[in-house]
């Protein structure tokens, strides 16, 4: 899949992805908000971004290179993280490095992501879940159309402690209602 908005361009990872990819996962900032325990070598980011690339290849849903469309340049991960299709639901979610925070990318790739998956894929709902102190993630998807439906208290473990998380969704209709 390759998806375009105005400013960026979503396409699967590459083997040659391997410095982009590296640089992503073994940012701290990045990471901050996450489970995921940032890389320290570059040895350790190979076998991830191959996995991804077997996951991907075999049907799954997974993280896609994000990049801005005017220069080519890697600024992150987004895309379908995941789905249920008995449900017919999905999991959306997006990794920008710290330099190309507060410029809107993660809206608008999240606001594409969402058409594609609706009108593309026929999903009926998607989904995202957020720390409840990431307030800017929160922002991001509540301009994107999603909704707070609640929040899973002690969701999180983290080497402090327990942290809120809270649960967005968007259904089809409410695309249609805006």
């Amino acid at each position: 899949m390759i998806l375009e908005t105005e400013r960026l361009l979503l396409s699967e990872y590459q083997l040659d992805n391997l410095e982009d990819f590296f640089e992503l996962k073994s940012c701290n900032e990045v990471w901050n908000y996450s489970t995921f325990i940032p890389l320290k070598e570059k040895d350790e980011a190979k076998p991830l971004l191959d996995n991804l690339i077997n996951d991907k290849n075999n049907g799954k849903y997974v993280f896609m290179a994000l990049y801005k469309k005017d220069t080519n340049e890697f600024i992150g991960e987004a895309g379908i993280i995941g789905h249920n299709p008995n449900a017919n639901r999905c999991e959306v979610g997006y990794n920008l490095l710290p330099q190309y925070w507060n410029h809107g990318y993660a809206t608008e790739i999240t606001k594409g992501i969402v058409k594609y998956a609706f009108e593309c894929l026929d999903f009926e709902r998607i989904e995202s879940l957020v720390l409840q102190i990431n307030k800017t993630s929160c922002k991001v998807l509540e301009k994107s159309g999603f909704l707070v439906e609640g929040v899973l208290r002690n969701f999180n473990r983290c080497e402090t402690g327990y942290r809120n998380v809270c649960y967005y969704g968007i259904i089809s209709s409410d695309l249609c209602e805006k």
